[in-house]
């Protein structure tokens, strides 16, 4: 599951759904800052607005393997590549080796003169695997302007919660700009960002800052939920009833989300990790229910709130550890 388009700015607050989708898209509005001329006060002289200055200079280079290279961004601002004390904006870690259960600061300092136009809800976590980099969360994001000004700094407090996944919670949506709470992952490579783009330039020349840490941490192992409350044989089909979602009448059947393990002749596979999975409910529990009872066809009953059933608009086909998986879903009637 790869990082969904970044979503540009900016007024409202607004959500998305799914899984791994971001939230509603909104066109930024036009700044009034070039029709405007800011004063000093004392000496009569005028000042430019920051409209009319130029963008703060980087290093030549700024990036890092440390780092992924985000989507619909002109540069990375890595900080494992740059001198932090010396370059105009940075994320800048407490740690790079982060603990289960222990809070983490990672704070965007603005060492510009120049106010940078960001959005404190859309973080951004990702992890490497096999060398290819894989976003995490969140799924999806509110979409207020939040500047950060000249001098100023934001710090995310980031603690990453254990034993969810084995007990079998699902995994919650987080959200918020300061306090961050994360469960499902395992140990390993992963970067915390954010993005923006300086007042004096646009919206489309944006910046993102990052930082890696290591996660000291097992490797997560994937387990159904909790809401999985009966599995019965339907001939060589594993038939897997959940508690979630309800019904809107006595005679409801509930939507149905099939998983089929094919061979390696799909070619369009879309490669997910364990991070990805425990996302999304119904896929990890038909490829935890799959590898438990060596099957290679899982339907999951449950009922869904959407349309399509789930979310899922057409056929998709997965590839994890080695196994590929295709998921298509049917409604279930109603009498």
């Amino acid at each position: 599951m790869t990082k969904p388009s970044r979503r540009q700015v900016l007024s409202a607050l607004c959500t998305g759904s799914g899984v791994l989708l971001a939230g509603c898209t909104a066109a930024p509005k036009a700044s009034n800052d070039k029709n405007e001329t800011a004063t000093t006060e004392g000496d009569g002289e005028t000042t430019p607005p920051e409209s009319n200055q130029s963008v703060p200079n980087f290093p030549e280079n700024t990036t890092s393997n440390a780092c992924p290279l985000f989507d619909s961004t002109e540069q990375v601002v890595c900080y494992e590549a740059v001198d932090p004390e010396a370059i105009p904006i940075v994320l800048v870690p407490e740690t790079q080796s982060v603990q289960p259960d222990q809070p983490v600061g990672f704070t965007l300092r603005n060492r510009s003169e120049q106010r940078f136009e960001t959005n404190h809800y859309h973080w951004q976590l990702y992890k490497r695997v096999d060398g290819d980099w894989h976003y995490i969360a969140p799924e999806h994001w509110p979409e207020p302007l939040t500047p950060l000004e000249a001098g100023d700094e934001h710090t995310w407090t980031v603690t990453v919660a254990t034993d969810r996944v084995s007990d079998g919670d699902s995994i919650e949506h987080v959200e918020g700009t300061e306090s961050l709470t994360l469960a499902g992952l395992g140990g390993g490579h992963y970067a915390f960002g954010t993005d923006g783009w300086f007042a004096a330039a646009s919206y489309e020349e944006s910046i993102a800052l990052a930082t890696g840490f290591e996660l000291n941490a097992d490797q997560l192992q994937l387990t159904p939920t909790a809401a999985i409350s009966e599995t019965e044989w339907d001939g060589e089909t594993l038939v897997a009833r959940s508690t979630r979602g309800e019904s809107d009448g006595e005679d409801d059947q509930p939507d149905k989300f099939v998983l089929e393990r094919v061979d390696g002749s799909e070619t369009d596979a879309e490669r997910v990790i364990a991070e990805q999975v425990v996302r999304n409910d119904q896929l990890r529990d038909s490829i935890a229910l799959s590898r438990r009872h060596d099957t290679d066809r899982v339907q999951l009953e449950e009922f869904s709130s959407s349309i399509p059933p789930f979310g899922l608009q057409e056929t998709r086909t997965y590839e994890f550890e080695g196994n590929r998986y295709r998921v298509t879903v049917s409604a279930g009637e109603s009498s």
